[in-house]
C-alpha cells in the first residue's frame, strides 16, 4: 500500500536521499527579537493582537503588553499569524533532507513510526547536542512491532535488521530493545492486508496486551496501526495509547465510540495519507498551491502524483474515514494530524484541509498540529506559544483559525529560535 504500507515510503525515501544536496545551516537570528502586533495562535486559543518575546532558544513572554528591550530586533506581524511549530504526528523519516524539507513548511517535530537504527540514533544525538536548529526533530519508534512474515517487513525483504516477536513471552525483550535503542515511543502493527487482497498474520491479542504493558511500565507511548474496525477494537481493548490511523472500511460504531472514550484513546487521522491511496487529487492540489507548490522540489511533486496501487478503496472509503474522525471528536477523543507519506512537511497542510471538511474547526484542526500531539506523545515543551517553551515558531499571513489554508503563505519558520532559510529550490 502506498501509504499505510510504509515500504513505499521507505523506497521513496531512498530516492529523496539521492536527490538531497546539502540544506545551509539555520540563519544566522538575534539570540534575542520580538515579533510585534502578531495575531496568535497559542496551540488552543487565539490572542487577538500581541508581542511575542524570544530569548535564547525559549518564549520569554507573550501577550498584548509584553515591553521590548531597547534594541531588540524586532518583526511587525500586522496582519499574520503566529502559531507553533506544528507537529506530525505519524511520519516516516530516512533522510536528514527529509527532516530540513519538514522544517521548510512549518513542521518542526516528527513522530516517526518506523525508521533505520542508526539514522534515528544519528539524529537523536544531534538533538541533544545541538538542537538541531535547521530541521524538524525526529523522535522514532524506530522497529515496529509485528509477527515474522507480517506488515510491513513481507514488502521489504531488503531491510535487514527486522525484530520480530510470535507470543506474548517475548514482549518483554523486545520493548527493552527498543528502549535500549533509543525509541520515544511503540509502534504495534496490527494489519492483516485484506484492504489488498492480502491474508497476513498478525500478532494476537495476547500480545499486543503484553506489550502496551511492557511499554507502560518503561514509559513508553504505545501506537497502533490499524485501517479496519475490528482491529481497531483489538488494540484498543489490548490497551494501545493511540491510533496512528482512523480506520476506513466502516463506519464507527456507538461500541466503539463508547470505547475509544472509556479507555482514553487518541486517534491520529492521516486522511491525506488515505486520500493519497485512493486518488492524486490531493497530490496536485498541493502542486496547484500558490503558497505551496513554488516551494516544491520535482521528486515532490513526482511523488505526490504518484498513482496509487490496486486496492479496494474507494473515494467512499475516504467519506468513512472523514465520518470516524466526525464521530470521534464529537466524542471527545484527541484528534491529531499525520502525513504517513515521504513527503515531509507539505503535506501537513492538505491533512489539515482534510480534517477540516470532516467537520473540525480551522482552530480545532491547528490544535491536532499543535498542542494535541506534544500532548498525546509527552512533549511538554512545544507545541504552545507560552513563556518557557521552545520559540519553534511559524509565522503566516493571514487567519489561519478563519481559513485553514493561510498555514500555507508560511513567512518565516523559527526552530529553537532559529530561523529556517526559505527560499524556492532550483529548478531541476
Amino acid at each position: 500500500m502506498r501509504t499505510f504500507i510504509s515500504a513505499t515510503s521507505f523506497a521513496v525515501a531512498s530516492a529523496l536521499s539521492f536527490a538531497a544536496t546539502a540544506s545551509p545551516p539555520g540563519a544566522a537570528c538575534s539570540s534575542v527579537f520580538a515579533i510585534t502586533g502578531v495575531r496568535v495562535f497559542d496551540g488552543e486559543g487565539v490572542i487577538p493582537q500581541a508581542t511575542v518575546l524570544v530569548v535564547d532558544g525559549e518564549i520569554e513572554a507573550v501577550g498584548p503588553n509584553v515591553p521590548v528591550p531597547p534594541g531588540t530586533p524586532t518583526i511587525d506581524g500586522a496582519g499574520k499569524t503566529l502559531m507553533p511549530g506544528m507537529i506530525d504526528g505519524h511520519a516516516h523519516a530516512w533522510t536528514r533532507w527529509e527532516l530540513e524539507r519538514a522544517a521548510y513548511f512549518g513542521v518542526t517535530t516528527e513522530l516517526d513510526m518506523w525508521t533505520d537504527l542508526a539514522f534515528a540514533q544519528e539524529m537523536l544525538a544531534e538533538q541533544e547536542e545541538t538542537g538541531a536548529p535547521d530541521r524538524a526533530d525526529h523522535h522514532s519508534a524506530i522497529h515496529p512491532a509485528t509477527t515474522p512474515e507480517g506488515y510491513p517487513y513481507v514488502f521489504t525483504p531488503d531491510v535487514v535488521e527486522t525484530p520480530t516477536l510470535s507470543a506474548p513471552g517475548e514482549a518483554k525483550k523486545f520493548v527493552k530493545d527498543r528502549v535500549k535503542e533509543g525509541a520515544h515511543h511503540l509502534k504495534i502493527m496490527v494489519e492483516d492486508g485484506s484492504l489488498t487482497w492480502l491474508d497476513l498474520p498478525v500478532l494476537s491479542n495476547a500480545t499486543l496486551l503484553a506489550l502496551t504493558r511492557e511499554a507502560r511500565k518503561r514509559g513508553l507511548v504505545s501506537v497502533a496501526h490499524v485501517t479496519e474496525q475490528t482491529h481497531a477494537f483489538d488494540a484498543v481493548n489490548g490497551g494501545v495509547d493511540g491510533l496512528v490511523h482512523v480506520f476506513v472500511d466502516e463506519h464507527a460504531t456507538d461500541d466503539f465510540l463508547d470505547l475509544a472514550v472509556t479507555k482514553g484513546i487518541f486517534v491520529v487521522g492521516t486522511l491525506n495519507a488515505e486520500e493519497g491511496f485512493i486518488t492524486t487529487d490531493g497530490g496536485a492540489e498541493i502542486i496547484a498551491d500558490p503558497d505551496l507548490g513554488p516551494h516544491l522540489t520535482d521528486l515532490e511533486k513526482e511523488y505526490l502524483l504518484m498513482q496509487p496501487p490496486p486496492s479496494i478503496l474507494t473515494l467512499d472509503n475516504l467519506q468513512i474515514a472523514k465520518d470516524n474522525i466526525a464521530a470521534l471528536h464529537a466524542a471527545g477523543v484527541p484528534i491529531l494530524a499525520g502525513t504517513d507519506t515521504a513527503t515531509h512537511g507539505v503535506s501537513l497542510h492538505r491533512d489539515l484541509e482534510l480534517l477540516v471538511e470532516a467537520g473540525l474547526t480551522p482552530s480545532e484542526a491547528l490544535v491536532a498540529a499543535t498542542s494535541a500531539p506534544a500532548d498525546a506523545y509527552g512533549f511538554p515543551d512545544r507545541g504552545r506559544i507560552a513563556p518557557g517553551l521552545r520559540a519553534d515558531l511559524v509565522l503566516v499571513d493571514g487567519d489561519p483559525t478563519v481559513s485553514i489554508k493561510a498555514t500555507r503563505a508560511i513567512r518565516k519558520v523559527w526552530k529553537t529560535g532559529v530561523e529556517i532559510p526559505r527560499e524556492p529550490p532550483p529548478a531541476e
